[in-house]
């Protein structure tokens, strides 16, 4: 069975799942009451797992369907960096005008290492602004770009996996599957140490590539075996979906968690009626992603959740605009910049 290039539901779910990380995060860092209640019916960390298996199984197609490693990393490199080292640059220059730092106490060296580290994906190292949302909850400028590293990483490895599959075809799933257990057992490691103890370092450690990378692998799986998957979907996803509200309510089965989710996310992605040409306007959902969080800085700075109905309204629109402006002024036009017309960009 052929995966369906076409009518697909990757951008209804990508758009889904950069929303509720949004909501989260308008949530944490504006304490609105009805924004943050919205977490017990949905989780910013099981979007984020899903957007890793979805690019997963994009990636590795991608790769696959390169015309050279050039080609890939073009690609890669356009998908990212343009709307990634604008948002950078942009919050770093016109947010000067809402810090309590002079001219010259802020464009200073803190400000080169912000530019520096975060344009490395090293958002952890310096992650403030000089004098910039100091008294918020969380003074960070875009606390949601600790992710980008952890795509571009993949990136580098999705080469070498495929080779190695390629070689070994008839250890294919021994491969993959090794390297989802080495990623779970590293998880757990990392769990165990900060449980032992005590230090966050663990945590924050379990939440790179290591730690991700079975669900990467999960979307990978199941591209490489998409003929059995959409030919036992029906079964897969029941046992998938009993697994998930196990792990949920009953007992720890992480170790099944990864691949348990990219079941069902893909099953909606490739096997679900189509819900629709969600792109019709453009591909927002890394717009959405790279944006919502310095805006929803800014809606706090300025007190404009004190109405928090029109409040809400507000930040999405600003979000969905920011987005809009992000792909069809930046994003698009380096993406498509003198791509093969047999090469698409995803």
């Amino acid at each position: 069975m052929k995966i369906n290039r076409d009518s697909n539901n990757f951008d209804f779910l990508r758009l889904l799942f950069a929303l509720i990380v949004a909501v989260v995060h308008a949530g944490t860092l504006s304490g609105v009451a009805f924004i943050s209640s919205t977490n017990q019916y949905i989780s910013s960390e099981v979007a984020v797992d899903s957007f890793f298996i979805i690019s997963g199984f994009l990636i590795f197609m991608s790769y696959e369907s390169s015309q050279s490693l050039t080609a890939y990393a073009r690609k890669r490199i356009r998908r990212i960096f343009p709307g990634y080292i604008f948002v950078i640059i942009l919050c770093s220059t016109i947010f000067y005008l809402i810090s309590s730092k002079t001219l010259f106490e802020y464009f200073n060296i803190d400000l080169l290492k912000y530019l520096a580290f975060n344009s490395l994906t090293l958002n952890f190292l310096h992650p403030n602004l000089p004098g910039v949302f100091e008294n918020h909850t969380i003074p960070a400028v875009n606390g949601a770009l600790w992710t980008i590293k952890v795509e571009l990483m993949f990136y580098v490895i999705v080469p070498f996996i495929s080779i190695l599959v390629a070689q070994y075809k008839s250890s294919r799933l021994l491969i993959l599957a090794t390297i989802y257990i080495a990623s779970i057992l590293y998880s757990y490691l990392m769990h165990w140490l900060n449980f032992n103890y005590q230090m966050d370092i663990f945590t924050k450690l379990e939440r790179q590539l290591p730690g991700q990378l079975a669900f990467f692998i999960s979307g990978a799986i199941i591209y490489y075996y998409y003929g059995f998957f959409y030919k036992k979907s029906f079964l897969l996803i029941i046992v998938s979906c009993i697994i998930m509200a196990v792990h949920k309510n009953v007992i720890d089965l992480y170790a099944l968690y990864p691949i348990s989710l990219g079941v069902i996310v893909l099953y909606v992605a490739n096997i679900l009626k189509h819900m629709g040409h969600w792109g019709r306007f453009g591909d927002l959902s890394f717009g959405v992603y790279i944006w919502h969080f310095p805006i929803i800085q800014l809606f706090v700075h300025f007190n404009l959740f004190a109405n928090p109905v029109i409040g809400s309204i507000m930040l999405f629109l600003s979000i969905m605009i920011a987005a809009y402006l992000s792909w069809h002024l930046i994003e698009k036009r380096y993406l498509y910049r003198s791509l093969p017309p047999n090469q698409t960009p995803h």
